[in-house]
């Protein structure tokens, strides 16, 4: 006779699953993403409870004293579910929010990627988020800013044996993307976000993957982003890069791609020099050509696998590869999301290392951000 006790799990683990993604609809008075956008740090580090939709997000290429590489990724998701504070009589349980974490390490040298992922609901002591500065919990995992600017990261996955620990300093100013912050995700003036980020942190650590550590160093990059009507309803997924070039400069870049196979006029980019001045990048300003593909042996899905990119008023000409082919993520514990996100190689007028992020290939992003 089968249990009732994992059903009913799986029934509760899949409910959560639906109210993170797409499954709490624009019924509520959530607040939109507008022009005119005013940040003020370090509070807006923290929560936006009356926004739906905000993640924190942390990639990174590290590598240990023998020279062994690793990618990492690190994100904390919050979805809305109530704009609105609870009541003083509301149950204990009840949430504002559901939290949802992912951990990915990608070992270079062992060509895989390793995945541990979290979701529960916003109510102490399974997860909660500071709205005053940066100060994230989701049950054993923690992102924090200390009192001397740096990050602290601290995430540990008994099950997969993975585990993260970090510290984080940035080496050039926050970034506002688009304008001000206001970071345009569609024709309508509330499909944006806010979106910042910390370009190049030299970090330093403990990695810890197939129960083995490494102490680490390496640079990250840290996106932070919230809104509530994000995408237009006609975006399927995008492509997004964050790049660190061996000459001191940052290019983020990201391409929404609509389901009609066109690119939306707002995909955008930012260019940050040496100094951390901010060239902001228009569709027209730069082009990303796919020049192979990887179809995954899990899901049958086919993604680019390598890329040209080029800003040409920059002189910008950039070959980027991917340092292990897989690195398709599954998060049917969390977000329900397939989807790929893995460290790259840059070649051609600059060299470095980054991220790519590709989304809506295994199934449409529409509706849920």
């Amino acid at each position: 006779m089968i249990s009732a006790k994992p059903f009913l799990r799986a029934l509760a683990t899949s409910a959560l699953i639906a109210a993170a993604l797409g499954a709490a609809p624009r019924d509520k008075d959530w607040d939109d993403v507008r022009p005119g956008l005013t940040l003020e740090y370090p509070r807006d580090h923290g929560a936006h409870a009356r926004h739906q939709t905000e993640w924190w997000y942390l990639t990174g290429n590290v590598e240990d004293a023998a020279g062994r590489r690793f990618g990492y990724q690190f994100t904390i998701f919050r979805r809305g579910l109530d704009p609105e504070p609870l009541a003083e009589d509301a149950a204990p349980l009840r949430a504002r929010a559901l939290y949802a974490g992912h951990l990915a390490i990608t070992d270079v040298a062992g060509d895989t990627t390793h995945f541990a992922e979290r979701l529960r609901r916003g109510a102490a002591p399974f997860a909660s988020a500071s709205e005053e500065d940066l100060d994230l919990v989701l049950e054993d995992w923690s992102l924090v800013r200390s009192e001397s600017g740096s990050l602290v990261v601290a995430a540990a996955d008994p099950a997969t044996g993975l585990a993260l620990e970090l510290s984080l300093s940035p080496q050039k100013p926050l970034v506002l993307h688009g304008e001000g912050g206001y970071s345009r995700k569609g024709l309508d003036e509330g499909n944006a976000s806010a979106y910042a980020s910390w370009t190049r942190l030299a970090s330093r650590g403990t990695l810890t993957v197939a129960g083995e550590s490494h102490a680490i160093t390496g640079d990250s990059w840290f996106d932070h982003e919230f809104g509530s009507s994000v995408l237009e309803d006609d975006v399927e997924g995008w492509d997004w890069f964050g790049l660190q070039l061996d000459d001191g400069r940052e290019l983020m870049a990201f391409y929404l791609r609509k389901e009609d196979g066109s690119l939306s006029v707002v995909s955008a980019g930012t260019l940050v020099d040496g100094e951390g001045r901010v060239t902001p990048l228009l569709l027209a300003d730069f082009r990303i050509e796919t020049s192979a593909r990887w179809t995954s042996p899990t899901t049958g899905t086919t993604y680019p696998a390598s890329w040209n990119l080029k800003v040409p008023s920059q002189r910008i000409d950039l070959q980027l590869t991917p340092l292990v082919a897989d690195c398709e993520l599954h998060t049917g514990g969390s977000t329900g999301i397939v989807y790929w996100e893995g460290p790259v190689r840059i070649e051609g007028s600059a060299t470095g290392h980054g991220y790519a992020e590709l989304t809506g290939y295994s199934g449409s992003m529409s509706g849920r951000f």
